[in-house]
């Protein structure tokens, strides 16, 4: 039974240190794997594409979207109250600018007018009964005047002929004041009357019809909306980075999936001088010239703009960029095919080429593919090398 009771505790023995072994080789190798990883800096390359630096013509075009709109709109509302007897337009046809577009009944301010103007002729009526006798009572104050000189009439008949002239100055003046006072009922009374002829007061197109003829109208009632569309606006939103490019007059080209094949030339025409906070955006207009009345508001537009242009810009392939939290950096090959991460300030970035601001002396072999496995001091193995445009504007 004892030596059952060894060989057990051999065996379990023998098992255990066998366990140890196997752990200890396990560790090992793992820790082999890990010194050889790539990147990790010490022992196995990494595999790498690399291109260069070259020189070549650079152009930033962005593309925005936006929304076209009229130049102007208004609304031809009923600026005296009534009923309306007819509208002459509809929904699409021109409207010229002073064009009598409806008509509100005119028979109560008709009447008005005629009342008007007889108030006013019945004003000046007085105004010159007025003069008249003024006149009268000069002369005779003059005369009067006379006669006390003379010692013919008495002071207290002069001074009644004094008050007498008074008297009449102030009808006069009264007179006058009642004449003014109609002569602007009349003028009211004349605009109203011309009010019931509505008019157009700019050129444009009928976009919305609200009423029909016979509708009774109130003051201010909308009647038509009227567009502006010789010239119109393309209003987009654009960020904080765009915003210092567009300047006004700069060149844009619209084009709209509603008139496929056609573009429309236009410029930067006016800035929002402020940002929304919800988006964080600004609204810019871009102006167009709408000869041909193919644009409508509403239509959806996509905006191209050149905002940069370099002919002799110094780039990498866009490929070759590494960002970290908005920085940018690339990888070079130096001595013993070892990297050295150097931080780069990028211009113009059309998907294919990066254009580098600084360094100036970026030169060597850049890594363009197997970048995010490198750090400082990896050694690499150049698997390829990305042909790259020839150097433009260098002999």
């Amino acid at each position: 039974m004892k030596k059952k009771h060894g060989i057990v505790l051999a065996v379990f023995a023998l098992a255990g240190v066998a366990v140890i072994v196997v752990m200890q080789m396990m560790a090992a190798q793992t820790k082999a794997a890990a010194a050889a990883a790539p990147g990790t800096g010490a022992r196995g390359p990494v595999a790498v594409e690399v291109g260069e630096a070259s020189v070549r013509p650079m152009v930033d075009i962005r593309e925005f979207a936006g929304t076209v709109k009229a130049s102007y709109t208004y609304v031809i509302s009923a600026k005296v109250g009534g009923r309306l007897l007819s509208i002459g337009k509809r929904i699409g046809d021109v409207v010229r600018a002073n064009e009598m577009v409806g008509r509100i009944d005119d028979t109560e301010y008709k009447n008005a007018l005629d009342e008007a103007q007889t108030q006013v002729r019945v004003s000046r009526a007085s105004v010159q009964e007025a003069q008249a006798q003024l006149s009268q009572a000069d002369r005779e104050l003059e005369r009067a005047r006379g006669l006390v000189s003379k010692g013919i009439s008495s002071q207290s008949e002069l001074d009644a002929l004094q008050t007498q002239v008074e008297t009449q100055r102030s009808r006069l003046e009264l007179a006058k004041a009642q004449l003014e006072q109609r002569q602007v009922l009349l003028d009211r009374a004349r605009t109203n009357f011309d009010y019931t002829q509505v008019r157009a007061s700019q050129p444009g197109f009928v976009a919305q019809r609200h009423v029909d003829g016979g509708t009774l109208m109130s003051v201010g009632g909308a009647i038509i909306t009227v567009v502006g569309l010789d010239t119109v606006f393309v209003e987009l939103a654009v960020t904080e980075r765009d915003y210092q490019s567009l300047q006004p007059g700069k060149a844009a080209r619209v084009t709209t999936d509603a008139i496929p094949g056609k573009t429309f030339e236009g410029v930067v025409y006016r800035k929002a001088p402020f940002f929304q906070s919800a988006s964080r955006t600004a609204a810019v207009e871009i102006a167009l010239r709408n000869s041909d009345m193919a644009l409508k508001p509403g239509m959806f537009a996509r905006i191209n703009i050149t905002l940069g242009n370099d002919p002799a810009a110094r780039v990498v392939p866009a490929a070759a960029l590494v960002e970290k939290e908005g920085n940018y950096s690339v990888f070079v090959v130096g001595d013993s095919l070892k990297v050295k991460g150097i931080p780069v300030k990028v211009g113009i970035n059309d998907g294919n080429y990066a254009q580098i601001l600084s360094p100036a002396d970026l030169d060597g072999q850049i890594v363009t593919l197997g970048q995010h496995l490198l750090r400082n001091g990896s050694v690499v193995n150049i698997t390829a090398e990305r042909k790259s445009t020839p150097p433009q504007g260098k002999n």
